[in-house]
């Protein structure tokens, strides 16, 4: 089918897809509500997502300079105490880590088949030997398996359009992938960030799977976004209901996503804020 010329690729909606083509038609392309709860203790999954986003905001501000002392005595009156914990372990571990020209919050993009890819990162550093780190903030309270995030749609479209348009970070001319490591920080496991570095080799894989799977989708008739073989991801899936795959939630003890972005997240970026590189 025909997508609009204004849709952009994300790693949500691309995420979205991999899981369950129905799930991405549903949500990007039939715009449909929601009709169900992710988990079954809604109230604590959304007070866990709003402690999150407030923890993301109290790292922003500080990466751009805000007085610590005023970060610290917010995180100190913060009605969950576990936003302060993550906190006092960010102090600890993290800015001895943070050499560089800091890009905060930082929207980037590339044309690609015919669309644009989009990211939005927590972080980059721009180091003066030419390797830029991204950083990004987790507070969910598993640690992942490597080869999972290694894997994860966020990883590879990271790393692969900080290649693309990393330059408008940087004085080169271009970035070659062994400059780029991608790092996730988990506040629930501070001591160190998972490091991700990045391969010319994987670049090219990269390239070629985002092209095909761009392609795939804008070639797809509607009546190809199939459901999902692997019903397990239908448990914490919103749209279950359109499927006749349950009505009851998925506990949320046994909740794996990481960190879940919303429907929100994806579709409120500021893309008049986006730094765009053709190619």
């Amino acid at each position: 089918m025909t997508l609009p010329d204004t849709f952009d690729f994300t790693q949500s909606n691309l995420q979205d897809y991999i899981d369950c083509p129905y799930r991405f038609y549903l949500r990007y392309i039939r715009h449909a509500k929601w009709p169900a709860l992710v988990v079954d203790d809604a109230l604590e999954f959304e007070q866990r997502g709003q402690t999150g986003g407030r923890f993301h905001r109290l790292i922003q501000q500080y990466l751009l300079d805000i007085p610590e002392e005023r970060l610290t005595d917010q995180a100190a009156a913060d009605p969950s105490p576990e936003l302060f914990s993550w906190w006092e372990d960010f102090l600890q571990f993290v800015p001895p880590l943070l050499d560089g020209s800091r890009f905060v919050e930082t929207l980037l993009s590339s044309g690609l088949a015919g669309h644009r890819l989009v990211a939005k990162y927590d972080l980059v550093l721009a180091q003066p030997s030419g390797k830029l780190i991204i950083y990004d903030w987790k507070t969910g309270r598993r640690l992942p398996k490597v080869e999972w995030l290694r894997d994860r749609i966020q990883t590879r479209l990271y790393r692969f359009l900080l290649v693309q348009s990393g330059n408008v970070l940087s004085d080169q001319t271009e970035t070659p992938p062994e400059q780029i490591e991608m790092n996730y920080w988990f506040a629930a496991h501070p001591e160190l960030p998972i490091k991700l570095p990045y391969t010319s080799e994987e670049y090219q894989k990269d390239l070629a799977f985002f092209t095909g799977l761009i392609d795939e989708i804008t070639d797809l008739p509607e009546e190809g976004f199939s459901r999902t073989a692997d019903q397990a991801k239908c448990r914490y899936c919103v749209y279950r209901s359109h499927c006749d795959r349950g009505t009851a939630a998925g506990n949320l003890d046994e909740f794996d996503d990481f960190e879940p972005t919303s429907q929100e997240d994806a579709e409120n970026l500021d893309f008049d804020k986006i730094d765009e590189i053709a190619f």
